[in-house]
């Protein structure tokens, strides 16, 4: 046996000698946890992440579609205002003459001859008074009178207020519940226990005396 075969390996090479037999052995329990934790932790953010975008579409949608519901109305009481007689008469109007003398909020009438009321569907269409109970949005109406004149030229100030529950139960912090978006009534919405169980758009408009 010569010298040279009974030297000892350096230092490096029991490291490279090491790492081989580490790679050969494959990862330690503890390695594997750890990279399972890590993993977790990213699958719940990326979970967390597609809740938070979701939530945010749903709204962004509910709110457009609640604004196209306002400038509806504030178009059908600009249409209604087309039968607000020169005498001064609303009476043959629908909703001008149901808000007249009103101060506070109202919940407008159901009109069977245009087919269109206070409540709508998830989709922004106008839903018949018998299926007011599945209302995803629920309009009020406030009218201030700004001029009169029995010649014409009258104006209203219309207000137009759209409503639809929130997306955590519609569970308010009195114990308040609400079934359906037309559930509670219009001066109920006011207050403050019954408001947090709704979102809401407000539109506000000029309403012309225009009849003949």
């Amino acid at each position: 046996m010569t010298l040279h075969s009974l030297k000892k390996p350096s230092a490096r090479a029991r490291w490279r000698a090491l790492a081989a037999r580490r790679g050969q052995a494959g990862y330690t329990a503890v390695e594997v946890l750890m990279s399972l934790a890590v993993l977790a932790v990213g699958v719940v953010g990326i979970i967390a992440t597609e809740k938070v975008t979701l939530a945010a579409n749903v709204h962004a949608k509910n709110l457009a579609l609640a604004t196209h519901i306002g400038q509806s109305w504030l178009g059908m009481l600009e249409a209604d205002a087309t039968l607000w007689g020169r005498n001064g008469s609303l009476t043959p109007t629908t909703w001008l003459e149901q808000g007249s003398g009103i101060a506070t909020w109202f919940r407008p009438a159901y009109n069977t001859d245009f087919g269109f009321g206070p409540a709508f569907d998830a989709i922004g269409n106008p839903l018949i008074q018998q299926d007011e109970d599945a209302a995803k949005f629920c309009v009020d109406l406030r009218l201030a009178t700004l001029t009169t004149n029995n010649n014409g030229g009258g104006l209203v100030r219309a207000e137009v207020r759209v409503i639809w529950l929130r997306d955590d139960g519609a569970l308010g912090s009195a114990g308040l519940v609400a079934e359906h978006a037309c559930s509670v009534e219009a001066v109920s919405v006011a207050d403050e226990a019954e408001s947090r169980l709704f979102h809401f758009v407000f539109l506000s408009g000029g309403v012309r005396q225009a009849g003949g």
